[in-house]
């Protein structure tokens, strides 16, 4: 990733250089230009001049000497050096007799050289004409003088310019690589740590974590694979625990099985009624702890997902349920009591809500020794309630944040850990939330909450306590 992002920079770094140097070229291309058609303006106004200085005479024909010369000193000050040549070739005027006519202070101010002197580029001619006939050429070059103050300037101009572009080059350049690099290498470095620590984590060591990084897109990222790891590492704790319960629950009923077979087979106890009722309750147990093993598979194997919901008259509903269970509570001595309300119908899953209930219920009465368990339920604004309340010994508060969890389960559990970590995750699929509140010595109360799903007019408010 890291030479990914320092091409990415470098190409757009390249393109921005590119650009500059293109816009520079631009600009002397038209600087060029504009020289150009300046000088082209200057010639041309020359010759305008030089063509209307001819008949200007007081005897009506040829150059007016005045006029000539006047046009020549404008050309000298335009840096250009001049001859006006007859139809036979004669020099009529150059631009250097007409400086030399000027005071000394004058030709220092206009810095024209001899042509001898100078070496400078060939003349140009052009024609000259007054009233359509030839009346003679003009002979005209620019002055080569490094000290003429107007070529300075356009030196100075394209020197600088040219210094620009370097510097630009150099500066910007030089700059955004150095920016490149940092940044490529600010910007891989989270990335490189995550994919570090997921190799350790693939490694098999859950306790690695990353330092925290803000709140930006990669500080969310580090902060989410913390919480994987996190997960991962107490969920393999919590299978580890589990596989060991596992094996424990296996090995004692099965053990116990054994033995008294071959007692019978051995004939140490008869094989009536009471050793097979023995044999009777180790299958029961086995058989709870392999239904207990299909859910979790199940629920791991995403067989719990959203169905289409039904319209479920409620409290008919729950009736049927608490009707189910009632006699093995009273097996127990302790009551199931329902606390009917008005009647309502809501929008859900009835196969995933009578599993939870059931297991929620069953579950209060495997805590209670007397007294007994209580449903009730309510509507909540555009939710419903149910409640199961018993009277058992309660839970203790650093365990009430737990029980949620798979394969946890307190100390005096029979089960397994996994009867209320399968209801949280039927109730979060049908949309809702589980919650517990317990004391110890008085009982606990689990409330489910789920949408009512789409009504027709709204009904009146009822809580049944």
């Amino acid at each position: 990733m890291r030479s990914k992002l320092f091409v990415a920079f470098f190409l757009v770094i390249t393109l921005a250089l590119l650009s500059n140097y293109l816009f520079g070229r631009r600009i002397m291309k038209d600087f060029g230009a504009y020289e150009m058609g300046t000088r082209e303006d200057h010639i041309y106004w020359l010759l305008a001049s030089l063509e209307s200085s001819y008949g200007n005479n007081p005897k009506g024909r040829g150059w007016d000497m005045k006029s000539l010369d006047d046009s020549l000193h404008w050309a000298a000050m335009l840096r250009f050096e001049c001859l006006v040549e007859d139809l036979k070739g004669k020099t009529v005027m150059s631009s250097d007799a007409a400086v030399s006519r000027l005071s000394e202070a004058m030709r220092m101010k206009m810095q024209i050289v001899e042509p001898e002197q100078k070496g400078g580029p060939p003349y140009e001619y052009y024609p000259l004409f007054h009233r359509g006939i030839q009346i003679g050429t003009l002979a005209i070059r620019d002055v080569v003088d490094p000290g003429s103050p107007g070529g300075k300037k356009e030196r100075v101009f394209r020197h600088r310019g040219r210094q620009f572009l370097i510097m630009s080059f150099v500066l910007a350049g030089g700059g955004a690589l150095f920016l490149a690099l940092v940044f490529s290498q600010f910007l891989s470095r989270p990335v490189r740590e995550l994919r570090r620590a997921s190799e350790v984590l693939a490694g098999g060591d859950l306790s690695v974590r990353l330092p925290n990084a803000g709140a930006d897109e990669l500080g969310r990222l580090k902060a989410a694979f913390n919480s994987m790891a996190e997960a991962l590492q107490r969920e393999d704790s919590l299978r580890k625990r589990l596989t060991s319960n596992i094996a424990h629950e296996l090995r004692t009923p099965l053990a116990i099985m054994k033995a008294r077979i071959e007692a019978m087979m051995d004939g140490i106890i008869e094989a009536d009624h009471a050793g097979l009722e023995s044999l009777q309750v180790e299958l029961d147990s086995l058989t709870r702890l392999i239904g207990s093993m299909e859910d979790l598979t199940k629920a791991e194997a995403g067989f719990l997902k959203k169905s289409p919901p039904e319209k479920v008259p409620l409290r008919e509903f729950l009736e049927g349920i608490v009707e189910g269970i009632r006699p093995l509570l009273m097996d127990k001595g302790l009551k199931l009591d329902f606390a009917a309300g008005r009647e309502f119908s809501v929008l859900t899953e009835p196969e995933k809500l009578e599993k939870v209930l059931k297991n929620i219920i069953k579950n209060a009465g495997n805590h209670t020794e007397t007294g007994g368990v209580l449903v009730r339920y309510g509507i909540e604004e555009e939710m419903f309630f149910i409640e199961v309340e018993d009277t058992g010994k309660g839970i203790a508060p650093s365990e009430i944040t737990r029980i949620f969890e798979r394969f946890y389960k307190g100390k005096d559990s029979k089960g397994f850990g996994l009867g209320l970590a399968i209801a949280r995750e039927l109730v979060e699929i049908m949309g809702g939330s589980i919650s517990a509140q317990s004391e110890l010595g008085k009982g606990s109360v689990f409330r489910i909450v789920l949408p009512r799903g789409p009504q027709g007019p709204r009904e009146p408010r009822v809580k049944v306590r």
